[in-house]
């Protein structure tokens, strides 16, 4: 009876190619995590500034509306910083006349303050009395 030698385990070669295949997969995961990471961070800062927009708007609103007193109208402003989230944003108010007696587009850009990007953006439209 003749017995060949053969050795338990696994060759060099056969370590290799699996460290190979498993720094492959674990470098793809990490990329998929920081991507996930950073995506998630965009969204957090372009959701902050789109209510930040909004409250902006929402002041117009009231102001059309008449709901402000005439001693706060002289403080709307078209552009400012205001803080929330405990972070500082910068808002720009832009105006324009629509087609349609006393009808305007209210738009409000907004972003970090630190930041020249403009990340969030709402538009709406009012009616206004020019009284």
């Amino acid at each position: 009876m003749i017995r060949s030698h053969r050795s338990q385990g696994f060759t060099l070669i056969e370590v290799a190619v699996a460290l190979a295949i498993l720094s492959l997969v674990l470098g793809g995961a990490l990329s998929v995590v920081s991507q996930y990471s950073d995506e998630r961070l965009r969204l957090r800062e372009r959701t902050f500034a789109t209510q930040v927009s909004w409250n902006r708007l929402l002041e117009r609103y009231q102001f059309a509306q008449n709901w402000i007193p005439i001693t706060e109208r002289s403080s709307l402003q078209g552009k400012g910083l205001d803080e929330q989230y405990g972070q500082e944003w910068r808002w720009q108010l832009n105006v324009e006349e629509a087609l349609g007696q006393g009808l305007f587009r209210y738009e409000v850009q907004s972003g970090p303050a630190q930041s020249k990007k403009m990340t969030g953006s709402l538009a709406m439209y009012l009616v206004v009395d020019k009284k």
